[in-house]
């Protein structure tokens, strides 16, 4: 489907936006907690709670895979109702669904850096796959699905709307960056995909107190790691409470 037939095929029809469904709101501050070490992140998660943060996301980054898991099985023990949800860099996000299912029993979400889709193609096996496997297990958690996302395949600017229409196939929530950790994107960039997607937009690098006004009239979900944290994986409670009051405040 060209960019065009796209954007009029929109005018016929409404796509859900699972973020407002699932958080009652219409934008969310997902803090990154970088997990260097099992306590360290634990007092992450507490900090990210006490500033109003609407659930965390964790990744495996120091600790390893199993760690992770039971990082986030002691989450759940001690904040039964705290939105959890992962990226699992090494696997594919069905692989990396199946294995926080089996080890968690219970996962909110899943974030992959690449999504898999290719606004160029006509078919999207990659992206399929998450379909099929979330079907086969039964999963009803928000798939953040990355596109246009950092150190991955680079999509031409001209063509960000149409990589991002591509995507609401198959995620819950397209999920875009800057060019690399902590760099901020070009405020055209999620203004452009925002254009191009019907489904809830997803940020996830270089988002600070300073910049967030930038992002707020196009970005849904802020996936926010180095621009909250005093150092790797160390919470600043001052500027998540100040991130989470100005995500939280804004009205279109």
């Amino acid at each position: 489907m060209t960019l065009s037939r796209y954007y009029r095929s929109k005018v016929e029809r409404k796509m859900p936006n699972r973020i407002a469904d699932v958080f009652g709101k219409r934008r969310v501050l997902l803090p990154v907690v970088h997990p260097v070490d099992r306590e360290r992140a634990l007092v992450a998660v507490e900090v990210a709670v006490d500033a109003g943060a609407d659930g965390i996301f964790t990744i495996n980054q120091g600790l390893d895979e199993a760690g992770v898991v039971d990082l986030i099985n002691e989450i759940y023990r001690r904040h039964p109702s705290l939105w959890v949800g992962v990226n699992l860099l090494s696997r594919s996000p069905a692989d990396a669904l199946a294995y926080a299912l089996a080890g968690c029993g219970r996962i909110d979400g899943i974030w992959s850096d690449n999504a898999g889709v290719d606004e160029r193609a006509t078919e999207q096996p990659v992206a399929h796959r998450f379909i099929e496997a979330r079907a086969k297990l039964g999963w009803t958690g928000l798939y953040f699905g990355g596109v246009a996302f950092k150190y991955q395949r680079e999509v031409a600017r001209e063509d960000l709307g149409l990589a991002a229409a591509t995507a609401e196939s198959f995620v819950d929530v397209v999920c875009t960056s800057g060019p690399g950790t902590g760099y901020a994107a070009d405020p055209a960039k999620p203004r452009a995909m925002r254009e191009g997607a019907n489904v809830a937009l997803a940020l996830a690098s270089g988002v600070t107190t300073a910049n967030i006004g930038e992002y707020l009239p196009y970005v849904d979900a802020y996936l926010v790691g180095t621009g909250i944290e005093r150092e790797l994986g160390v919470l600043d409670p001052v500027e998540t409470q100040r991130l989470a009051t100005a995500i939280h405040a804004f009205t279109p």
